[in-house]
């Protein structure tokens, strides 16, 4: 995506977009919302790698405390979650609940995503704010399998 493609892609999504290599890459709305997580909110992952290479800051969080890494995974984009944990976004942010983006996947089934996270290095035993972990709250039996292979100490 080039520095055009960029601008239009920042005014059709109601950011300012002035120069997308200086400030407005990371220039909010006001709750908080950056370009950045609303590129993984809606999967667009060529917009995600377009944002990252002007410098995109991968551990902004909204008024809710979710950040750009949680989005994608709200989005079930593989995609947008590969290139985010590539980027360095971190994988253990929780929100003003608590939730991880690894508990909100397990908590919603996506097991690819599950999966992925754990590659990566998504700590496991992270509570939410009712002191539920991404096991506890695991919706599927894949996502409780992979979950409890990551919590023995031959998990690789």
């Amino acid at each position: 995506m080039n520095d055009n493609q960029l601008k239009c892609w920042l005014l059709q999504a109601g950011f300012r977009a002035s120069d997308p290599l200086q400030t407005d890459i990371d220039r909010p709305l006001p709750n908080g919302f950056t370009p950045l997580m609303h590129a993984a909110r809606v999967g667009d992952g060529e917009a995600v790698v377009a944002l990252l290479a002007r410098g995109a800051d991968t551990a902004l969080v909204n008024a809710d405390g979710n950040g750009a890494l949680w989005f994608a995974c709200f989005a079930d984009s593989e995609e947008c979650v590969a290139e985010l944990v590539k980027a360095g976004a971190p994988l253990d942010s929780q929100n003003v609940n608590g939730a991880t983006a690894l508990i909100y996947c397990a908590s919603a089934g996506k097991t690819p995503l599950v999966r992925l996270l754990l590659e990566a290095g998504a700590d496991t035993g992270l509570m939410t704010l009712d002191d539920f972990t991404a096991l506890e709250l695991a919706s599927n039996m894949a996502c409780l399998k992979l979950l409890k292979a990551a919590r023995s100490p031959t998990y690789a």
